[in-house]
């Protein structure tokens, strides 16, 4: 394992067996874990000069690396910044989106003193805490789609959203949604959200999917099936606050899109992608 440093500690990479990489590629392999040590935990969870941050109100007088049980619950701060894992395999390597991250207490033991061997204790307040992360492939060549939200419309309701953003984890929450534009779609495709029908148009928050597209119930409650993906939502603007881009803006950017009409899950091209992606970082500065 090690880290990549060319864009500023947001991927960690692993060496692998090229059938890991298969398995992740073909939907076989969803789940990555990892065992903390002294050797890893920089990479993984916020430090500063090399010592964790913990995120109990008081820290024990003594305790080594990232060891300390807690009770069962993870007392450190996993490093926000971490989105991506890279595999490789020989030449070969993989992108995948860190979807979701889950802790598991491990072995439990006994801390005696720094450079004495560990007593292996099922009561002990120590233990080797294990990492699970849900992983999605980045595709080689990324698509992007424009989703569509009418809040006045919508069975995702205002306060539905407020819902999301407060309770949120690591800035990220799950929805699913319908896509009109579904046969190219796939895992990993990019999504940007347009609010439209009302003085808070624009896009307000955006992300990726986390699965493929599939059939279900129409959430109008016709007896029509509509296709719907799965999606891993970041970035997300306040619901009392502005978009991230206005709808004006996003007018004069891009008048060859006509934003205030049109279907949910608009396949755009390329070249509209990257534009919104500029809008979207100069928004942030």
């Amino acid at each position: 394992m090690k880290r990549n440093k060319d864009i500023n500690d947001s991927v960690i990479t692993f060496e692998v067996d090229k059938a890991v990489i298969d398995g992740v590629l073909h939907g076989e392999i969803r789940e990555l874990t990892l065992s903390l040590n002294e050797d890893n935990q920089d990479m993984v969870i916020e430090t500063v000069e090399g010592c964790p941050v913990i995120s109990v109100e008081e820290a024990p007088p003594a305790y080594r690396s990232c060891f300390l049980y807690n009770g069962g619950v993870f007392p450190y701060l996993l490093k926000r910044s971490l989105r991506f894992i890279v595999l490789e395999a020989g030449k070969e390597h993989c992108a995948l989106h860190i979807v979701r991250t889950t802790t598991q207490p491990g072995t439990r033991f006994t801390f005696q003193k720094t450079d004495a061997p560990a007593l292996e204790d099922p009561e002990g307040d120590c233990c080797v805490w294990v990492l699970h992360y849900d992983i999605v492939p980045v595709p080689e060549k990324p698509k992007t789609y424009l989703m569509r939200w009418n809040p006045a419309i919508s069975s995702f309701t205002e306060q539905d959203y407020r819902r999301c953003v407060e309770h949120q984890e690591d800035d990220t929450f799950f929805l699913n949604w319908s896509i009109y534009e579904w046969e190219e779609a796939n895992r990993g495709d990019a999504f940007y959200m347009l609010r439209t029908g009302d003085e808070g148009a624009g896009i307000v928050f955006n992300g990726y999917f986390i699965s493929n597209p599939y059939t279900g119930e129409d959430w109008k409650g016709t007896s029509r099936r509509r296709c719907y993906v799965d999606m891993a939502c970041r970035n997300a603007a306040l619901p009392d606050d502005a978009p991230l881009i206005p709808l004006a803006k996003l007018k004069e950017a891009i008048p060859s899109v006509d934003w205030e009409k049109g279907h949910s899950g608009e396949l755009l091209s390329d070249e509209v992608a990257d534009v919104i992606l500029k809008l979207l970082r100069e928004g942030k500065k």
